[in-house]
């Protein structure tokens, strides 16, 4: 018989993972049904748990805990954590898990990112419909003996893992300011300065799931003053931001210059591939074309995956690619579980530079020949009916006559001296856009005026 849920929880289920208001549309009631639910679908006899610091986070961990429990399964308490170690943990320890986490999502949100063993995630498609639906029915069988929560610290450890071999050598005296937003990164970089021999000035370092100092996504120009106001003080060779959770990372120039995640793409690309030819590397149709013209000058093979970390991950291991970089400031490699991490892209861009600055060079140096087209901030525009509204602005682009297109993930079409793409969000009821051009000023038009579009069709 179906249970009635008091949260909207309907509207949490997105198509990549569980996310949404607390606690109209997840709540400790939901966290508690799908956590059963998990167990008992997968026949789990231990997991993992992980949380942020968000102010919702407790208490979901505790419901999500005391389902699992109660659906018989064991669980390992990670602790406040960023994302990229439930990651590692998952894929050493061979155990499904959770993190507890909005991601980049603005505070009043919070939500589950839920993995399989060797942090393979769950989809709407693998999974998580299921789970919507077994919690529904409300059907659970009592068991005889209820899990228990212990506590694992795993960060030393991962840390080890992430950081092995790397060569530190030219890195010794670079400054590095890094803006963890209030969020988990706040965690992280202390233990980045201990393995590292580069020195990190922390702004925004308290954990505080209220994001007094910006908002969570790094990405955005309007999250970008706290970074770029400490760079251009002077004495820093280059600054890093974070999103919440902290599997997200943006990189700035010496004199507080956002990189586009692309380059940042580009560089690592053209790094890895010096030893491993003819690897592949993912892309996606919003990331800058300067990353697959990158991959292929630098003698790999580029591969084209949906937008979306679950989706890149699955073509990551179908494909067996190397590394991928989408343009949200999410970086993966083979060798961390076809999963996403921030210390391993630090790691790689370090590597990089360090040669060039051990020639006196710069990091806006090293990212200069990649910086070739202007990149507009990709714009998301919500709308009352995603499939309708998309299929009426790739008309409306199609009609504009372009060179070329493409329907993946969305349409991509290129009009000789801009190209973009739109497609649907994919945790949102909205559509995204990115347009990129060789002039600020066309690009910038061409997106105003489909923007403009959809706004004007949004609601019908």
């Amino acid at each position: 018989m179906a249970i009635k849920i008091s949260a909207d929880y309907k509207s949490a289920f997105k198509q990549v993972d569980i996310r949404g208001e607390y606690p109209s549309e997840i709540n400790e009631e939901v966290a508690y049904l799908v956590a059963r639910s998990f167990v008992s679908l997968y026949q789990l006899k231990k997991m993992l748990v992980a949380r942020d610091m968000r102010l919702s986070s407790p208490a979901l961990f505790d419901a999500f805990c005391k389902g699992a429990t109660d659906a018989g399964a064991n669980v390992i308490d990670l602790g406040l954590v960023h994302t990229p170690v439930l990651y590692y943990a998952s894929g050493k320890m061979k155990l499904a898990g959770v993190m507890i986490t909005a991601s980049h999502s603005p505070k009043n949100q919070n939500g589950l990112k839920m993995v399989l063993p060797l942090a393979i995630p769950l989809t709407e498609e693998s999974g998580l419909k299921q789970i919507r639906k077994h919690m529904e029915k409300g059907e659970f069988v009592e068991v005889k003996k209820r899990g228990v929560v212990t506590s694992k610290n795993v960060t030393r450890a991962y840390a080890d893992f992430v950081l092995k071999g790397v060569k530190t050598k030219g890195m010794e005296d670079l400054e590095i300011v890094a803006d963890a937003g209030n969020g988990m990164g706040a965690v992280l970089i202390p233990l980045l300065a201990e393995r590292l021999p580069c020195t990190f000035t922390t702004i925004n370092g308290t954990l505080d799931g209220r994001f007094p100092s910006r908002g969570s996504d790094p990405t955005l120009k309007k999250n970008q003053k706290p970074v770029t106001a400490a760079l251009k003080t002077g004495g820093y060779d280059l600054g890093i931001s974070f999103d919440g959770d902290g599997d997200r990372i943006a990189f700035f120039d010496e004199e507080g210059n956002y990189v586009n995640s692309a380059v940042i793409g580009a560089i690592i690309s053209r790094y890895l591939l010096q030893k491993r030819k003819g690897a592949k590397i993912v892309y996606t149709n919003l990331t800058s074309r300067v990353l697959e013209e990158t991959i292929i000058a630098s003698g790999g093979i580029p591969v084209p995956a949906k937008v979306g970390h679950a989706y890149i991950k699955e073509t990551m291991r179908k494909e067996d690619v190397l590394f991928g970089c989408e343009h949200s400031g999410h970086f993966y490699f083979k060798e961390y579980f076809y999963t996403d991490s921030v210390t391993l892209t630090l790691r790689y861009v370090l590597e990089a530079f360090s040669p060039l600055r051990a020639r006196g060079g710069k990091f806006s140096e090293l990212v200069a020949p990649y910086q070739k087209y202007y990149q507009a901030e990709d714009e998301i525009v919500e709308v009352a009916d995603k499939k309708k509204a998309q299929a009426a602005v790739e008309a409306y682009l199609k009609a504009k006559k372009p060179i070329r297109s493409r329907k993946f993930d969305g349409l991509s079409v290129d009009f000789g001296d801009v190209w973009g793409a739109v497609k649907i969000s994919v945790t949102e009821h909205a559509l995204k856009l990115m347009f990129e051009g060789k002039k600020k000023a066309s690009t910038k038009a061409l997106q105003a005026d489909v923007v403009a579009y959809i706004k004007s069709i949004a609601q019908k």
